[in-house]
C-alpha cells in the first residue's frame, strides 16, 4: 500500500501553484521540483494543453507511487511523439490509431506513470515513446508491475515494464 501524507492548506495552495493543469499529480509535481524525474524535462514546451483525463489538482489526492517506486531508475522518455502536432492533443486513442496497436480501450499519460482503469480489451496503457498491450482483463489485473485501485499506478513508469512496446521512431509533423 502507497503512504498517505496530509498536508495543510497552505502547502496545498503552494503545489496547485506549480502544477500543469490537467497533467500533474501532487506526486508529479514533488517529482518534478525535487528534480527525481530527469527526463521529463525532455518534453517540449509547445503544444500545451490536457493530456490525460483524470484527477486534476482540484480533484483530490492522487495515491503516491508505491514503496521504493522512487528510488528506481527511469528509463529515459522518449518524446518521438509527443506532442503528435502542434496543438493535437496526445491521447491513448490518438496514439492507439496512429500505431495501428489494435486496442478497444487506449489510454495516455505524458510520464507513464498515472492511469484511469482499462475497460475494455485488448487494451494499452501509453507513454510518449511506447505502449503495454493487455489482451484480456484477468491479464490486466494480474501484472504484478502495476497497483489498481480507482486508478492504476505504474510502478517507476511504463517504459521499464517488461512487455514495453517501443514506438516505432516517426517525424513530428
Amino acid at each position: 500500500m502507497s503512504p498517505t501524507i496530509r498536508i495543510d492548506e497552505g502547502v496545498w495552495s503552494w503545489l496547485k501553484q506549480h502544477a500543469r493543469p490537467f497533467e500533474d499529480t501532487p506526486n508529479s509535481v514533488l517529482r518534478r521540483l525535487a528534480g527525481l524525474d530527469p527526463a521529463i524535462s525532455l518534453i517540449p514546451q509547445m503544444g500545451r494543453g490536457p493530456q490525460r483525463v483524470g484527477e486534476s489538482f482540484d480533484g483530490g489526492l492522487v495515491p503516491a507511487e508505491p514503496d521504493g517506486a522512487a528510488s528506481r531508475p527511469h528509463a529515459p522518455i522518449r518524446p518521438t511523439t509527443y506532442p503528435s502536432r502542434v496543438g493535437e492533443r496526445t491521447t491513448g486513442e490518438a496514439l492507439n490509431r496512429r500505431h495501428h496497436i489494435g486496442a478497444r480501450h487506449a489510454l495516455f499519460h505524458k510520464d507513464g506513470t498515472f492511469y484511469e482503469r482499462l475497460a475494455r480489451f485488448p487494451g494499452v496503457l501509453c507513454d510518449p515513446g511506447g505502449y503495454v498491450r493487455y489482451e484480456s482483463e484477468s491479464q490486466f489485473t494480474s501484472d504484478e508491475h502495476i497497483n489498481i485501485g480507482q486508478k492504476v499506478n505504474v510502478h517507476g513508469s511504463l517504459s521499464i515494464h517488461p512487455r514495453y512496446h517501443a514506438f516505432e521512431s516517426e517525424e513530428v509533423k
